[in-house]
C-alpha cells in the first residue's frame, strides 16, 4: 500500500512539473510573438531626408572672384641719380606729408659742379663786358676813319692831295672795320657761351634738386630698403609711400566672364559678417598674359572700414537679376549621367525626381524651372543620394 502511494505521489510531481514547464513556454512563446508582431516589418523603414521648402524671390546672378585689398595709391621711391644715402628722415610706419622731405643724397660733387660752372659765367661775362667796351671804340674809330676815307677821297679828286694819301686813308677805315666785326663776333660767341654754360648750371640745379627725395603726395612709409650709407640708383626702391587714404579691391576676371562683367556693375563683399555693397569702377582694357583682365573697386569711408591692406577678400559681381523664380539649395541638385539635373521632392511622403533646369546661380542658392514654390525639396540625407529613389517613403526634416 505504501509503495502505491509513493508511485502516485511522484507520478503526480512529474506532472505537476511537466504542466509549469509546458505553460512556461507558452508564455515565452507568446510574449515574443507579439514583440515581433510590433517590429517594422523589413522594406518599410522609413528614410529620414532634410528638407526645404521652395521659395519664389529674386536671384543675383554673380561671378565671384578673390580679391586683393591695396591702397588706392602705392609709390616706389627710387632715386633719379646714382649717389649715397646721407640721411633717412623717416621709418617704416611713418606718415607722410606731399613734398615732405623723405630721403638725402650726398651732393657735395653737384654743388662743386655747379659752382664750377657758376665761375665760368662769371669770367665769360666779364670777357664779354671788355669785348663790348672794345666794339664801342671800335665803331667810334671806324666812324672816324670813314670820315677822314671821305674827305681824303674828295680832296684827291680835286688834286689837292695825292691819291695815294687817300686809298692809305680808306685802308686804314677798312682795317677798323675789320677788327670791329672780329670784335662783334668774339661778342655773340662770349654771349653763346655764356648761354650754354647757364643752361648747364639749370641742369646740373635740377640735379641737384633730385639730390632731395620728397614723398609724392600724403600717405604711410610701409618700407624701408635701405639705409644711410648705401649707395641710390635708378630703378632700385628706396621707400613704399601708400596713399590709403581709399582703398581698392583688386581681381583678376577670365576671358569667358567678359561677356557679361563690366564697369558700373554691382559688387558684394563681406566684412567681419557684414555684407557691403560697391561697383565696379574700372577694368583694364587688354589683358594680361594668362588671359585675365584686372579689375578695381575703390572702397571710400566706411565701405573700407575693417579692411587690412593685403588681405584677401572675396568677392561677388552681381551681373544680372532673376525676378520672381523659384529658388532652392544649391546643394539639392543632382546631376545624372547624361547631364540632366535632377533634385528630389516630396510628395504625399513619397520622393519623385523631376528633371529641372536651371536659371541662374548666385551665392548658396539657384533658380530652377520644373517644381513650384512651397515644395518640400530633399538637401541631403543620413545614409547618401545613393539611397534615394523615387518612390521611397520618407520621414522629412526641416
Amino acid at each position: 500500500m505504501k509503495g502505491t502511494f509513493a508511485v502516485l505521489v511522484r507520478t503526480v510531481i512529474i506532472l505537476t512539473v511537466v504542466g509549469a514547464i509546458g505553460f512556461g513556454g507558452y508564455r515565452l512563446i507568446r510574449h515574443k510573438k507579439q514583440s515581433l508582431a510590433g517590429a517594422p516589418k523589413y522594406g518599410q523603414k522609413l528614410t529620414p531626408v532634410h528638407v526645404v521648402s521652395a521659395k519664389t524671390g529674386t536671384l543675383s546672378v554673380t561671378r565671384t572672384y578673390l580679391a586683393v585689398c591695396e591702397p588706392v595709391r602705392r609709390a616706389s621711391i627710387s632715386s633719379r641719380i646714382t649717389a649715397v644715402i646721407n640721411d633717412i628722415a623717416c621709418d617704416e610706419g611713418t606718415p607722410v606729408e606731399a613734398g615732405q622731405v623723405l630721403v638725402h643724397l650726398d651732393d657735395r660733387e653737384v654743388r662743386e659742379d655747379i659752382a664750377a660752372v657758376a665761375a665760368d659765367i662769371a669770367r665769360s661775362k666779364a670777357d664779354l663786358s671788355g669785348n663790348e667796351a672794345l666794339v664801342e671804340s671800335l665803331k667810334q674809330s671806324v666812324a672816324y676813319w670813314q670820315r677822314e676815307a671821305d674827305r681824303d677821297k674828295t680832296l684827291a679828286e680835286k688834286g689837292d692831295i695825292p691819291g695815294s694819301q687817300a686809298e692809305g686813308t680808306a685802308e686804314k677805315a677798312n682795317e677798323y672795320r675789320g677788327r670791329l666785326l672780329a670784335a662783334e663776333q668774339k661778342s655773340r660767341a662770349l654771349q653763346h657761351r655764356i648761354d650754354a654754360l647757364e643752361r648747364r648750371k639749370k641742369q646740373i640745379e635740377v640735379r641737384l634738386s633730385y639730390c632731395t627725395i620728397r614723398s609724392p603726395y600724403d600717405g604711410l612709409v610701409t618700407r624701408r630698403l635701405v639705409d644711410p650709407g648705401d649707395l641710390a640708383s635708378p630703378g632700385k626702391t628706396l621707400l613704399v609711400v601708400e596713399d590709403r587714404s581709399a582703398l581698392k579691391l583688386a581681381f583678376d576676371v577670365p576671358q569667358k566672364d567678359l561677356d557679361a562683367v563690366h564697369e558700373g556693375l554691382d559688387l558684394q563683399f563681406t566684412v567681419a559678417g557684414q555684407q557691403r555693397l560697391a561697383v565696379l569702377s574700372h577694368l583694364y582694357p587688354s589683358l594680361s598674359a594668362d588671359r585675365t583682365v584686372r579689375a578695381e573697386c575703390v572702397l571710400e569711408g566706411k565701405k573700407a572700414n575693417g579692411l587690412a591692406c593685403g588681405s584677401y577678400v572675396p568677392v561677388s559681381v552681381i551681373v544680372r537679376q532673376l525676378k520672381d523664380v523659384v529658388l532652392v539649395p544649391a546643394s539639392s541638385l543632382i546631376e545624372y549621367p547624361k547631364g540632366q539635373l535632377h533634385v528630389f521632392v516630396v510628395r504625399n511622403g513619397k520622393l519623385e525626381h523631376p528633371a529641372v533646369t536651371v536659371l541662374g546661380r548666385g551665392g548658396d542658392h539657384v533658380a530652377i524651372d520644373g517644381i513650384n514654390a512651397g515644395e518640400l525639396v530633399v538637401t541631403s540625407t543620413f545614409l547618401g543620394w545613393a539611397t534615394l529613389a523615387a518612390g521611397r517613403k520618407v520621414e522629412s526634416i526641416q
